[in-house]
């Protein structure tokens, strides 16, 4: 299932990144943009920006993201999920 959520240039949105049931950490990158990292497991921290986040099982992240603006309304981007174990990646 794909969700697509609308956004527009120059704009920031929020999101809550989950590792809700993988047995593994996740690496996380929203179409290779930067995120500012507010909060961890719902409690607040210093912001720090980031190009991706390593959730290991039942973390959560708070991230904002500010969409370019020389991208065009309606363009589609990837968020990238990838199963790290073990100390190696398994995209």
């Amino acid at each position: 299932m794909r969700e697509v959520v609308p956004v527009s240039p120059g704009k920031t949105y929020k999101f809550r990144l989950m590792n809700g049931g993988a047995h593994y950490g996740l690496r996380i990158n929203i179409a290779d943009l930067n995120m500012t990292i507010l909060a961890a497991d719902s409690e607040s921290v210093e912001p720090v920006v980031v190009n991706e986040v390593f959730l290991h099982t039942a973390e959560r992240f708070d991230v904002e993201i500010t969409i370019p603006n020389d991208w065009v309304e309606g363009d589609s981007f990837w968020i990238f999920i990838r199963v790290t174990r073990m100390g190696s990646d398994q995209s």
